[in-house]
């Protein structure tokens, strides 16, 4: 039978090459890195939000003082307007408008105590986001680091295996190479194993006595391929 060893060698690679694709795209650090970004991306997003609803309790803050300014000035018309009237009807309703502007005046206070405390829980709020925007910041920024180092890694020991490939591959005949190639193209499986005891180490399976006799019966120009799995033996 045809020498399949070489070939077995040339497998041996292309399966780490395999692995090594297989950890490259689920590198633990990829994952940490995954997450780290999306926490500080909610993060953010918690910021932006507390942001707006702080700009948009100052504008109401801003509202209420303007519109206290204005009951300031109507309290101060009514009152100077109550010193020159003599009519007893004309006085009482001038009161009575001064008092509704007070009474507006003293909502708009009450009001205003209350955004300004949610003012400052915001405020406190963003602080806080501030803060863990900054140390998550640095937790990407090291899984980011972490991430190039293990693909660096990974790139490098690629590099390797497909200089060993070419080493390997310079010394089987290219049309094997050829063979080799199109059935492993239609596996997920080695498309070379050797035998442990009288099991393929491919697809796992006891080849039976005589299926071993037949295989090492094979003429010099003959492929050895396993019964079960169709892969090439080494024998």
């Amino acid at each position: 039978m045809v020498a399949l060893q070489p070939l077995f060698e040339l497998q041996k690679i292309d399966t780490g090459l395999l692995q090594l694709s297989h950890r490259q795209a689920t590198l633990a650090e990829r994952t940490n890195l995954t997450k780290a970004k999306s926490t500080l991306t909610a993060t953010q997003s918690g910021q932006a939000v507390a942001a707006a609803q702080l700009d948009k309790v100052k504008s109401e803050i801003t509202n209420l003082e303007a519109a206290n300014k204005k009951c300031e000035a109507q309290i101060v018309k009514y009152s100077q307007q109550l010193r020159t009237v003599i009519a007893p009807r004309e006085a009482e309703a001038l009161q009575h408008e001064i008092e509704t502007v007070r009474a507006e005046r003293s909502a708009n206070d009450d009001q205003e105590l209350l955004l300004l405390d949610t003012s400052e829980s915001l405020e406190q709020q963003l602080k806080q986001f501030a803060d863990q925007i900054n140390s998550q910041s640095e937790i990407v920024a090291v899984a980011t680091l972490a991430l190039n180092q293990a693909l660096k890694s990974c790139e490098a020991g690629k590099q390797l295996l497909d200089d060993q490939r070419l080493v390997a591959a310079s010394l089987i005949d290219p049309k094997l190479i050829k063979l080799y190639d199109i059935k492993r193209n239609k596996r997920t499986t080695p498309a070379v194993a050797d035998v442990h005891g009288s099991k393929c180490q491919s697809c796992h399976l006891d080849l039976s006595v005589v299926e071993l006799a037949t295989l090492k019966k094979l003429g010099v120009d003959e492929y050895a391929e396993c019964p079960n799995c169709d892969c090439y033996l080494v024998v």
